[in-house]
């Protein structure tokens, strides 16, 4: 599994954290994938600041950018990341319980993809 998999998903999940009114089954499976993914997202942020300090520089105001002649490197770095194999949870959500507990985008059920069991 592709480590952007985990990386999106979670994204996805995290803006559900607040969310109070969803089933204890739910709540139970998106806490647990949080929690395992948990490294592979410490690993990928802690890679994705050194990609960003190597490209990164300072504006007169401190500000940092990325230097529009060093946007494509940083870009394909990150890409590289991305890319990387990590072990996949093996954590999967029911379709049917995310339809009917979780209003979600086409960009949230696109991240979710990999780990929904239309069966489950």
């Amino acid at each position: 599994m592709k480590l952007r998999n985990i990386v999106n998903a979670r994204t996805s999940l995290c803006e559900f954290r607040e969310k109070t009114d969803f089933g204890a089954h739910l709540a139970y499976w998106i806490v647990k994938f949080l929690t395992k993914t948990q490294s592979e997202y410490d690993f990928y942020t802690f890679e994705v600041k050194k990609i960003f300090d190597k490209y990164a520089r300072q504006k007169e105001d401190d500000a940092l950018f990325i230097p529009a002649d060093k946007i494509s490197e940083f870009n394909a770095e990150v890409n590289e990341l991305e890319e990387t194999d990590v072990e996949d949870p093996g954590i999967r959500f029911s379709l049917s319980e995310l339809a009917s507990e979780l209003k979600l985008s086409m960009k949230q059920m696109s991240s979710l993809l990999e780990f929904i069991d239309e069966d489950k």
